[in-house]
Formats: structure tokens, sequence, C-alpha cells
């Protein structure tokens, strides 16, 4: 479904592609002046047709120069050259929904990536808090974590909780994620509204309610 989603935000603005494939072309191995023609064929749909005197005309190139990008385009997979029936009649046309794929994979990689080096940051931070390196099963344990979808902000709050009380122990800061998301804690402030609530349930019970001026 979010493939879905990306392609669709993809094909609704024809500036998205040209914009991205500007800063990544290197990435797809095009080269410059196929990341022109490219740019000059996106479209709202996939099927464009293809004439190759009216795309050297808009491009102001000699056929030559179209048919050579289109050869090369078509040999790495980013376009593809279809003959298909509509209203009757036989056409060409050029399928650029592989380009949207590969825009795709592009985008999820760079996000994987992302959440990957996001990731290695929380071991860095507790190495530096716990004053040590992690051990192999430590390593496990706080992947688990990030695995179970415990954010890095609630595992810093659990991390603090734990200096605070002088215990530089992972399974003690995994009882307390424990408790915590089994409590629905999600975020930091979840945590900071319970104990506010819980200072004024202790205020309530401790006031002498007989002693009270009338």
């Amino acid at each position: 479904m979010k493939s879905k989603n990306i392609i669709n935000i993809l094909k609704s603005n024809n500036l998205v592609i040209p914009g991205f494939l500007l800063n990544n072309y290197k990435n797809f191995n095009i080269t410059e002046k196929e990341l022109i023609f490219l740019s000059s064929i996106i479209t709202k749909e996939d099927l464009i047709i293809f004439n190759s005197e009216e795309l050297a005309k808009n491009l102001n190139w000699n056929i030559t120069d179209i048919m050579e990008v289109i050869s090369s385009l078509s040999e790495k997979k980013i376009i593809n050259i279809i003959v298909k029936k509509i209203d009757s009649k036989m056409q060409e046309y050029i399928d650029i929904s592989s380009l949207y794929e590969k825009i795709l994979m592009n985008i999820l990689n760079e996000e994987e990536n992302s959440k990957e080096e996001e990731n290695s940051k929380i071991y860095n931070i507790i190495e530096a808090e716990l004053g040590r390196t992690l051990s192999p099963i430590e390593y496990e344990t706080i992947g688990e974590w990030l695995e179970s979808n415990i954010s890095e902000e609630l595992i810093k709050e659990a991390l603090k909780e734990a200096v605070l009380n002088g215990v530089g122990n992972l399974k003690y800061i995994d009882k307390i994620l424990h408790e915590w998301t089994k409590k629905g804690y999600k975020k930091a402030s979840d945590i900071k509204k319970r104990k506010k609530y819980e200072e004024i349930q202790e205020d309530l019970f401790d006031y002498d309610w007989l002693d009270e001026d009338v």
C-alpha cells in the first residue's frame, strides 16, 4: 500500500521525478543526456507515444541522438518500448513504469539506510552513558527494543532513569521499558504526565483535611 501511494505521488506532479532524478541520476547509472530525455517525457501517464521526429524536435536533437538514448535506457531497463493497440490502432509507446519502480526502490533503500543509521546512534549513546562497550547480548537486546517499535526517545528516558539510580545494567533498563510499554508510554511526555499526575495524587493523599482552616 505504501509503495503504491509513493508511486501515485510521483505520477501526480510532473516536477517531482525530474527534480528527484537531477539529485540522484548517478544512482540509476544514467548520463546527463539521458536525464534530459527522461525529464522531457515525464507525464501523468506510464505510456508515451513513441514518435522519434516529435521527440527530436522537442529537444532540438537529431533523430540519431534520440534513438541512441532510447536504446541505452532500454538496455538499462529504465524504459521499455512496447506496441499496444488503442482505439483499433497499433502504436509504439515508451513505457516508463520501470522508471517509477526504480525510483521507488531508491527511496525505500534510502529510508532503510537512514533508519539503520539512526538506530546505530542509540548504541553509541548507551555506551557513552554506561561508560563501557556493549556486549553482543546487549546489542541483541537493544535490537529487540527497536524491532518492537520502542522509540529512541523512550529508550533514552529509561537509560536516564537507570543512570540516575546508579544502575548500569541493561536488564534494569529492559525492565523499565517493559513496564512503560505495558502502561502505553510511547514518548518522554507520557512519562512526565504520569509523574505529574502521581505527584498531584500524592499531595491530595497527604493533605490534612481535618486541620484545614474554615
